[in-house]
């Protein structure tokens, strides 16, 4: 039998109510790595099977506490009771989980919601491999062969702004009409290796003239430049920043976040693609730091003095040595940061902006960077 085990990071169910349903489920659940919900009928109470949980059998009073549980849910059973049991519980293609359908004969798998950023699509496809279903895939730029903006945002683990345009430039992908993917930063997109489709002009530079187009999709962790006129465009931002760390003993959050988001605008920089924030280990209770890492959704890592001063420090400082016992913090963290956590391998992390201080608070932001080595285009 495929295996296709979830993502890393996702979890996924599988929700039967009927006795076939149930030996279907069985053949899908180590298959997935999937957690299986079965009617308590079908299910001998007295033996228990790993993965496998009892529910009453009523669907919708089990559905919404899969919603927020898992990432993606096979519902073996039939498409109606799916789509009237899902119904209140659809907020946002942002954050509903991949809905796949299968009839109890196996014959087909049927991606219902949430098909790339809640990856229904690819679940349709693992459960078609599994069982041997014909997957039913509707998604526009699935079923014309073409790229998908919210695709490569989730292979790249990456943001997608702003998102209320990401159908009309969508729009112009399946109509065939002309559209820019511009990737000046090289960086590695599974999805565009190989051809592309005639109408998809495809940049690893900033092109001098930018020729016309309908619509353009950046993959980039910087803003464009005011003067550059693109046509309606999505932002996909690769989380390749770290942000190196150092204040005095109780700095306020305020004062952290606005030397990192003045720093970042000087820069021309997008707060989207920091992946992580690094500091010293002293700091690991510092609340102003903490404080950020929460707002900003990324991990804050701290490392110790010998860590931080095994890296080069291009700006050291005799009091900071004199305090913490290593010539940088906010530098060496940056980079740290990074090189301990790359975002994708054949790269290495580069300073791109040294410390730059406030009053109590001192910053560096490191980048990765691919190796010239790697790039086909040189």
């Amino acid at each position: 039998m495929t295996k296709h085990p979830s993502p890393e990071h996702e979890k996924r169910a599988i929700v039967t109510i009927t006795r076939p349903g149930f030996e279907l489920a069985r053949k899908l659940k180590d298959g997935l790595g999937a957690t299986l919900y079965v009617s308590e009928k079908y299910l001998d109470t007295n033996k228990k099977e790993s993965a496998i949980e009892a529910f009453d059998g009523v669907v919708k009073n089990l559905l919404p506490r899969l919603f927020q549980e898992y990432d993606g849910i096979v519902l073996i059973m039939a498409l109606g009771i799916v789509v009237r049991t899902i119904a209140p519980l659809i907020q946002d293609k942002k954050f509903d989980p991949g809905i796949v359908v299968v009839d109890v004969t196996g014959k087909f798998s049927i991606s219902l919601l949430s098909g790339h950023l809640g990856g229904a699509n690819q679940l349709a496809r693992d459960v078609s491999d599994i069982i041997g279903a014909t997957p039913v895939i509707t998604t526009g730029t699935d079923v014309t062969g073409t790229i998908a903006p919210d695709m490569i945002a989730k292979e790249l683990k990456a943001d997608l702004e702003p998102f209320e345009l990401l159908k009309k430039v969508s729009s112009a992908i399946v109509d065939g009409d002309k559209v820019l993917v511009i990737n000046p930063e090289k960086i590695p997109v599974p999805s565009l290796e190989g051809p592309m489709k005639p109408h998809i002009l495809l940049f690893d530079a900033w092109p001098e003239i930018l020729p016309p187009s309908r619509a353009a999709v950046i993959i980039s962790s910087r803003k464009v430049r005011q003067e550059v006129s693109l046509p309606v465009h999505v932002f996909i931002r690769p989380r390749v920043l770290t942000v190196g760390l150092g204040c005095n003993r109780g700095t306020s959050f305020s004062e952290i976040l606005t030397l990192l988001t003045e720093t970042f605008s000087a820069n021309n920089l997008s707060l989207s693609s920091i992946r992580a924030f690094g500091t010293i280990d002293l700091k690991s209770d510092e609340e102003g730091l903490l404080e950020l890492s929460r707002v900003l959704d990324r991990p804050l890592l701290t490392f110790t003095r010998e860590e931080l001063s095994s890296v080069s420090t291009p700006n050291p400082s005799a009091m900071v040595e004199s305090h913490v016992g290593t010539p940088g913090v906010a530098e060496p963290a940056a980079v740290l940061a990074l090189s301990q956590n790359p975002p994708f391998s054949g790269g290495q992390a580069h300073l791109i902006v040294h410390k730059t201080k406030s009053v109590n608070a001192t910053i560096a932001i490191a980048e990765w960077q691919r190796n010239p080595d790697n790039d086909s285009n040189q």
